[in-house]
């Protein structure tokens, strides 16, 4: 008698463990399975909000109703949680950024020929993001202050971003991330730091 309660007192605590495994598995499967069943419906309502969203641009189109559409599909979106596509239209976004390079290069020219080889560069970059276009940047468009062994040169790198927006409002939000984007590109260049203009003073306009 007294073998069988040491065996089953040692034998307890391991199947208490067992059974506590075994809850907790089918709590973490559950759980899994409310997971899976709630992103499912999300991703339903997601469609469903573009469905209703396509049926309204193809109604407005037929109507001729295209800037009432986009400006009340704009106020509404604001209030919406998954927004209801735009239809969009063509804008052209004209900037400037100010690129500070640190060459180096002793005297005027010397600076402003190794800091446009690194200008080079990063504008044969830029050109690869999508809707970016960069305009030659020329010497005379360099300011240098030169030191003994090396120079610092400020260039004004002028861009013009082509994209999609309900208005020119759209227009200038959308742009802001294409902006961080190149100031992203010019700073993995050494000695390159960027100043990226606030976006009041972007000039926009319809394509």
């Amino acid at each position: 008698m007294l073998q069988l309660l040491r065996r089953h007192t040692t034998a307890s605590p391991s199947n208490d463990v067992a059974r506590l495994r075994a809850r907790l598995a089918a709590v973490s499967a559950e759980s899994e399975q409310h997971r899976r069943l709630a992103d499912e419906r999300l991703r339903l309502h997601e469609a469903d909000i573009a469905r209703i969203g396509d049926r309204l641009r193809a109604e407005a189109d037929s109507r001729r109703w295209c800037h009432e559409f986009e400006e009340v599909i704009d106020a509404l979106n604001e209030q919406l949680t998954v927004e209801l596509t735009h239809r969009g239209w063509p804008f052209l976004v004209d900037t400037t950024l100010t690129v500070n390079l640190e060459v180096a290069a002793r005297g005027d020219l010397a600076a402003r020929e190794a800091a446009l080889v690194i200008l080079r560069q990063a504008e044969d970059q830029l050109r690869q993001l999508k809707g970016v276009h960069v305009y030659h940047t020329h010497p005379e468009d360099l300011t240098v202050t030169a030191r003994r062994r090396s120079a610092s040169v400020t260039a004004d790198v002028q861009l013009r971003i082509d994209l999609y927006a309900t208005n020119e409002r759209h227009a200038r939000t959308a742009a802001v991330p294409l902006l961080a984007e190149t100031a992203t590109v010019l700073g993995r260049f050494p000695g390159v730091t960027t100043s990226v203009p606030d976006a009041g003073t972007f000039d926009i306009s319809p394509r």
